[in-house]
């Protein structure tokens, strides 16, 4: 065999070993990047988290049926019976937190279970929060009322009707009058006049009998 012909045969295959060379640490390059970028994503969207964490005011929101202007908190109603929720709030913080105070349609997403099973919105009001989202009444109408939280001092704030009486008062309610049965309500609250972070608030439970 010709030297020329040993040097064809040896430059083919040097070449093949290199081809699977980079071919390999391509393979393992991609490999030991793959958890990285994973882990640095998953590190930024903590951060994100984080940060959007932080901008939230430390503001504690409770709810109570009754109470307030409404006379002793209760957790007894009769059928037919109006059912007033009272909304207090507790900066949990060092410094004075500003909110705002506008309406319930822009403020409260309330979430009522009778027996453990959602209760609709009465029809009413889902069409009324359709046409205030959609036309974006807030912002035309002059409502906000600015409260500032002083630390660790529960302020009620607000109220609203969660179901009529038989009676009926003009009230926006959000239920129709409630029938018997247990019932556990919570609501999510805005901080601020129309739109913005929301905060849920504790959970309560209360009986309406015949």
């Amino acid at each position: 065999m010709s030297v020329k012909t040993i040097l064809s045969h040896w430059e083919a295959a040097t070449s093949g070993f290199a081809a699977l060379l980079i071919g390999v640490t391509l393979l393992l390059t991609s490999l030991y990047a793959g958890p990285r970028q994973g882990s640095a994503d998953g590190s930024m969207q903590k951060s994100a988290d984080s940060a959007i964490a932080a901008q939230q005011p430390a503001v504690k929101v409770t709810i109570t049926t009754g109470g307030g202007l409404f006379g002793p908190v209760r957790d007894r109603y009769r059928v037919g019976q109006r059912i007033p929720v009272v909304i207090t709030m507790t900066n949990t913080g060092s410094d004075p937190v500003p909110v705002c105070v506008s309406g319930t349609l822009y403020q409260d997403q309330p979430k009522l279970l009778k027996d453990g099973q959602p209760v609709p919105f009465m029809k009413a009001q889902r069409e009324m929060l359709q046409t205030v989202y959609a036309d974006k009444t807030c912002a035309t109408l002059d409502l906000p009322e600015p409260i500032m939280l002083k630390p660790n001092e529960p302020t009620v704030v607000d109220w609203f009707v969660l179901a009529e009486g038989t009676t009926e008062r003009g009230d926006l309610s959000w239920y129709e009058p409630l029938q018997a049965g247990k019932y556990d309500l919570s609501i999510q609250r805005r901080f601020d006049c129309c739109d913005g972070p929301t905060v849920e608030s504790n959970k309560i439970s209360f009986e309406v009998v015949p």
